[in-house]
C-alpha cells in the first residue's frame, strides 16, 4: 500500500490492513443535547432504553461468491482517502470471514420548555 489517509475513527471503528478472521465491533450510545444538562447523568442509563435490551434482529444468511486466490501476494491498494468511520464501522483492506457489526444509538433532545422524560 502507497498511501492511507484516514482524518478520524470513533465509537468502536477500526482501520484494518491485512486478513480477519471474524469481526465483531460494537457501539452502544446515548447522545443528549439539553439546554441545562445539569443531573442528566444520573437519569440517563442504557438500562432505560429499549433499544439497548431488544434482541437484535437475525443475521443475514452467507452470500455465496465465487472466488480466487493468488498464493503469496500481498494486498495492493495505491491509494485510500477516508474521511470518518464510525459507531462500529471498519475500513478495511484485505479479506474478513466474517463481520457481525452492531451499533445501537438513541438520540434524545431535551429543551427547557419540554417536561423530562
Amino acid at each position: 500500500m502507497n498511501e492511507i489517509d484516514v482524518i478520524s475513527t470513533l465509537i468502536s471503528s477500526g482501520i484494518l490492513i491485512g486478513d480477519v478472521n471474524y469481526l465483531t465491533p460494537s457501539s452502544n450510545v446515548v447522545a443528549v443535547q439539553a439546554e441545562q444538562p445539569e443531573g442528566l447523568d444520573k437519569l440517563i442509563t442504557f438500562e432505560n432504553f429499549d433499544v439497548f435490551t431488544a434482541e437484535p434482529s437475525e443475521f443475514l444468511p452467507p452470500v455465496n461468491v465465487e472466488t480466487f486466490f493468488y498464493s503469496n501476494q500481498p494486498i495492493y491498494v495505491d491509494a485510500l482517502d477516508v474521511f470518518s468511520a464510525s459507531t462500529s464501522g471498519v475500513i478495511q483492506v484485505g479479506g474478513t470471514g466474517h463481520v457481525h457489526s452492531i451499533a445501537r444509538t438513541k438520540h434524545i433532545r431535551r429543551l427547557d420548555e419540554e417536561p423530562t422524560f
